[in-house]
């Protein structure tokens, strides 16, 4: 654990006198590496697809998200077309997004993460899992974190309506719609991200053939 995320619970209060100018060298740091990024053709590169407020690891990924938060380096509408060549990224992570879209803003989104990556390259995905959740519904567990992985967390007013959850898959349906895409080797692995509540969500990986 770093030793400021062992003191933020006491830090956070205070950030309306430094956050302002956190925020500003953030987005000069993501705006600095997108460009870098961009001269080499994402050639390389690897992406955190939604990454949003709380990226995945900023020294490795570059963080993609639909709002300009000060740490997303790349700007863009997964639901459309991505602004990036194929093959090319060598290594995805999309951690709590795809629940946020419709299946087939869903479908269109995988069938994306294949066409821009490299042969022999990884994709891991999690997101709420929905059996998971429906046993504990019978089970009598926390109904208010229940609600939150079936519905969504509330963040803010200005990401309310992307705060929502629109679908959800089984574990083995995630695996097989990577498959008929043409993935190999799609399969659950161990929840040992850190990020999300493992009771409640899947996380699964898959490559993309050489």
């Amino acid at each position: 654990m770093k030793l400021i995320d062992k003191y933020y619970r006491y830090i956070r209060p205070f950030r309306f006198l430094y956050g302002g100018v956190k925020d500003t060298v953030s987005h000069a740091q993501s705006s600095k590496r997108a460009e870098e990024w961009k001269a080499k053709g994402y050639q390389g590169a690897k992406l955190d697809v939604c990454g949003g407020r709380n990226p995945f690891n900023r020294n490795e990924f570059l963080n993609v998200d639909v709002v300009d938060f000060p740490q997303v380096d790349l700007v863009f509408d997964v639901t459309k077309r991505f602004p990036i060549p194929d093959k090319v990224i060598v290594e995805i992570i999309s951690l709590a997004t795809l629940e946020h879209l419709r299946a087939p803003h869903v479908d269109h989104v995988l069938h994306e993460f294949y066409r821009v990556m490299a042969p022999g390259s990884r994709v891991r995905i999690s997101t709420p899992d929905i059996e998971a959740i429906a046993q504990g519904v019978i089970d009598g567990d926390d109904l208010g974190i229940l609600n939150q992985h079936l519905f969504g967390k509330f963040k803010s007013d200005d990401t309310e309506d992307l705060d929502l959850h629109k679908s959800m898959f089984p574990a083995e349906t995630m695996c097989q719609m990577l498959e008929d895409i043409g993935f190999e080797n799609a399969k659950r692995i161990p929840m040992d991200i850190g990020m999300h509540d493992a009771n409640y969500n899947y996380l699964v990986e898959a490559y993309k053939p050489v």
